[in-house]
């Protein structure tokens, strides 16, 4: 190529010569074909709907319930009627288990705790200015004696 004139040289790469062909093939694939055969739709995080037709729920085990709940574990909404807080609020009411319970149990030992001790450090406070008032009365009655 010549870079000052903007022309291009063709040249055959080696072992052709100018009068050699080139057969091109292509292979394409048939749109209506390919779309029978490979599903394009696209779904949230792959999950699609469990078939569970076939599920008879009185012969279910607990193993049985957790296989489906895992397996429809992205399909159950996270708030509403059947949802994950329903699960939720319900076991917790079950097993009467409230979170967090042992942290919040500490720190209301402590607020009960500290509200002995500043009750204490007032009754100590009235204490002094009891005192003080004792002290400030001998010494206006012993100034009186002099």
């Amino acid at each position: 190529m010549d870079n000052m004139s903007g022309s291009i040289e063709n040249t055959p790469p080696p072992g052709l010569t100018d009068s050699t062909s080139v057969t091109l093939i292509r292979q394409a694939f048939d749109k209506e074909a390919f779309n029978q055969t490979v599903d394009t739709s696209f779904t949230q995080l792959g999950v699609t709907e469990a078939d569970l037709s076939f599920f008879d729920p009185n012969l279910a085990t607990v193993g049985d319930f957790f296989t489906i709940y895992n397996n429809i574990f992205f399909l159950i909404p996270k708030t509403g009627p059947n949802s994950h807080t329903t699960l939720t609020d319900e076991s917790s009411e079950y097993t009467n288990y409230l979170p967090n319970q042992a942290e919040i149990q500490a720190l209301l030992d402590e607020i009960t705790e500290l509200r002995e001790q500043n009750l204490q450090l007032i009754v100590d406070m009235g204490n002094m200015f009891a005192v003080n008032e004792d002290i400030k009365s001998l010494t206006d009655n012993a100034e009186g004696f002099n």
